[in-house]
């Protein structure tokens, strides 16, 4: 079980909130609890506008499951399927355990994501933890915060429904494979590492001495780790989040802001 107050320290301590403002939506930074009117930019948008090159992805980056399911054919069935999935998981892990036990259908890749950090000893304590830098003007949401009791650690966990092929495929402009912007340069473009770079900027942001501090109170390790999870049909994946993308996480905010 997580220590008792995690979850609440946690809400408490999320430094932004989605809104809608004018047609659109967008996150907000928090301040003492209250949501100030400055808008931030989504990491995601900006990853894409000032990191990742302009190659296309080739077509086995860009295929479905085997077995998709009948309901989630056509060109955006993955996508609409890997957004119900989010939800779901979000409202299960945000209503506690208990409320788990009630729900009467369950997601094949709900349940697979969820198998997943249960085995590598990772209790969901928290959905869609907002972070955001007013500084840099950047926020996201973390897909899932997680308590490892073997380790004593919180982990951020970016969850990808799909992606079953070709994840370290490189992008490809002109017949040429791709690599990112500085300061990853030397780092192919592809989907492993596009996920690894949003990653590293979700845990950069979230790691506060704010958070460290309130983590040492409830006598938690205050180094926090980074995992990225791949659900699709033939199984699921976990990773750390490697020192490399780590060490140029700080940099990669910058680059973005």
């Amino acid at each position: 079980m997580a220590p008792r107050g995690l979850k609440t320290i946690l809400k408490r301590l999320q430094t932004a909130k989605l809104v809608k403002r004018g047609g659109y939506t967008c996150f907000a930074p928090v301040r003492d609890g209250v949501v100030v009117s400055t808008a931030l930019r989504g990491v995601t948008k900006r990853l894409g506008h000032r990191l990742f090159s302009k190659g296309a992805m080739p077509i086995i980056a860009r295929q479905p499951d085997d077995r998709p399911g009948g309901h989630w054919r056509g060109a955006n069935g993955g996508r609409v399927r890997g957004k119900k999935v989010d939800a779901q998981i979000t409202r299960l892990v945000n209503a506690g355990a208990a409320a788990r036990k009630n729900i009467k259908h369950v997601y094949r890749l709900t349940k697979f994501a969820l198998s997943a950090l249960s085995s590598a000893g990772l209790e969901p304590v928290l959905a869609q933890f907002a972070v955001a830098s007013e500084t840099l003007r950047l926020a996201t949401a973390a897909d899932v915060v997680c308590f490892n009791k073997r380790t004593n650690k919180i982990a951020v966990v970016e969850l990808k429904t799909g992606f079953p092929h070709g994840r370290t495929a490189a992008a490809v402009l002109k017949g040429k494979a791709q690599t990112m912007h500085e300061p990853c340069k030397k780092a192919a473009d592809n989907t492993n590492n596009r996920h690894f770079a949003q990653l590293a900027l979700t845990h950069y942001l979230l790691n506060t001495p704010q958070l460290r501090a309130k983590l040492s109170d409830l006598a938690i390790d205050t180094e926090i780790d980074a995992l990225l999870l791949y659900a699709c049909d033939s199984g699921t994946e976990l990773y750390n989040l490697p020192i490399w993308w780590q060490k140029r996480a700080s940099k990669i905010a910058c680059v973005c802001a």
